[in-house]
Parts: structure tokens; sequence; C-alpha cells
């Protein structure tokens, strides 16, 4: 259901409006009021949600125990703080074992070049001038002194430790931008779950109200047009909002779904319920 009456606004001098439309749930006694008075002016008025407009849902990517959760919801967070930590010794031991992996794939590849050379040299070619060598000659050599199985062994060694150092790396989740921490489930000692939500990051700079209108009222709202937004939570309140998408569908109410973009949106959380307001200045 789509709630839509009209409210009366603080009078400020402004002109009366004309053909102002008026929803039965204003008595004659208050229309007759308001509209004796010139400088107040009657606003459309439809309830909505406030959404975010950026956030980023944050997950492990491996199944360790947790060591550390360092912020709780609700809590303000800057780009690259640490939000939550896995415990990190089997994957710091694992990259220490790719490393040793490197190191002796490399001497391998030391002692096969040598053992290279001397096959190459009993088929009666200069290893020195290697341009001077067949190339089946050259990949013959490879194969029997073991050249090419250890420069196997190093590549696959080097990727295993690239993927052990990812691993390290994503096992500190951080915040990726400026915002505030929400739907945390982590707690410490627990087991991490690959792919399950950890928490959520909202972006408070970057707040929108959605709110649908019904179709006869769209005429009054468009794209740059600015509303008034009050928290249910405390109507004491006022924030204003520019409208910044028209979704071009009207659903099978005869509504349309707007949103608006929120300045100086301190105070406001994503899903609360808020009452939006139009006729102001635009």
């Amino acid at each position: 259901m789509i709630a839509v009456t009209l409210v009366m606004t603080g009078c400020n001098g402004g002109p009366k409006p004309q053909d102002s439309p008026v929803n039965d749930s204003i008595s004659t006694e208050q229309r007759d009021t308001i509209m004796a008075d010139p400088s107040c002016v009657l606003l459309s008025h439809t309830m909505g949600k406030i959404v975010s407009g950026h956030y980023a849902d944050l997950s492990f990517e491996v199944s360790l125990p947790i060591s550390q959760v360092l912020v709780k919801n609700g809590q303000k967070v800057k780009r690259g703080q640490v939000l939550v930590q896995l415990d990190q010794f089997k994957l710091r031991n694992t990259i220490e074992q790719q490393q040793r992996q490197i190191e002796q794939a490399q001497l391998q590849i030391e002692q096969s070049s040598l053992q290279m050379q001397d096959v190459i040299i009993s088929q009666g070619y200069d290893p020195d001038k290697p341009a001077s060598i067949p190339a089946d000659v050259r990949h013959n050599a490879e194969v029997k002194s073991g050249h090419s199985l250890a420069k196997s062994q190093l590549a696959t060694a080097r990727t295993l430790a690239a993927a052990a150092q990812h691993e390290l790396k994503s096992s500190v989740i951080t915040a990726p931008f400026d915002g505030v921490v929400a739907n945390l489930v982590a707690q410490a000692h627990q087991l991490s779950q690959p792919g399950q939500t950890v928490c959520r990051i909202i972006a408070t700079d970057d707040m929108e109200v959605e709110f649908r209108v019904m179709e006869a009222d769209l005429n009054k709202y468009k794209i740059g047009t600015r509303v008034s937004v009050i928290p249910v939570a405390d109507n004491t309140m006022r924030y204003e909002a520019v409208v910044s998408e028209i979704n071009p569908v009207v659903d099978e109410q005869g509504a349309i779904t707007l949103r608006a973009r929120l300045s100086g949106a301190q105070g406001l959380f994503d899903g609360m319920n808020v009452e939006v307001l139009v006729g102001g200045k635009n």
C-alpha cells in the first residue's frame, strides 16, 4: 500500500498554490484553514526506506579459525582498517614450504643445466653458441638432463607460492572504503566459512531514499527535484534529498519507484522507514 496524503509546511511567505489537490484524509475545515493562508504550501507525502547506494559484503576465501574481531556493529571505520583476522600459522608455514620448493627447483635447474651442456657437446655442438644448435637436439638435451622437468617444477612451486601469499593476504579483512560496520556475524575462535558474509561495510556518505508514488503524481517528481526526508524514528529530524533515479516501470498497483540521493545523512540507517515530502524549493 502507498500512503499518499497532503501535509502543511511552515509558512514562509510563498505564493498560494493554485488547484492544489486535496486528499480525503484532510478534513474540509483543515483544507479551508490551509488555503486561507497564502504563505503555506501543501506538499505531497509518501513513505520510503533508506537504502545504501554503496556497500560491500566481505567474506573469507579459506576455512581457518578466526583469531581477532576488531570491530562491532555500528562502528565507523576507515579505508584499509583491519576488521577481522584469521589464524595465520598454517598459511605462513605453507609459504615457507613453498619457498623451500622454489629454492630446490632452482638448484635442480643449475645442476641440470650443466648436464644439458654435456649432452649438447656429445652431439657435436657448442653449448656457448645456442643459435647453431638444432631445436630437436636442444629439446632432447633438456629432456635427458632433466632440465625441462626442473623448469616445470620451479614454475609449479612459484604458482603455489603465489597462491599461498594470496591466501595469507585474504586472511585479513579490511575496510574497502570509509563507512560503518553492519551485519557482523564473526566471533573469535569460530571457524570461518569460505564465501559466507562476515560483515557489510556501508558508505554513509552515499545514502539514498527509495520510495513509490502513484502514476498520477509522477508529474511532481523529476530528476533533480528536491524532497524532504523525515525519519519515522525521530520526526524532529529533517534531511534534504534530490531525485536521482526514476524507474520507468509502472507496477501492478499503478506505482513507480524513485530514488533520491541524500546529503548529510548522518544518523540514518540502511532500511530505515522515512516520510518523503515534496513541494519545497526545486
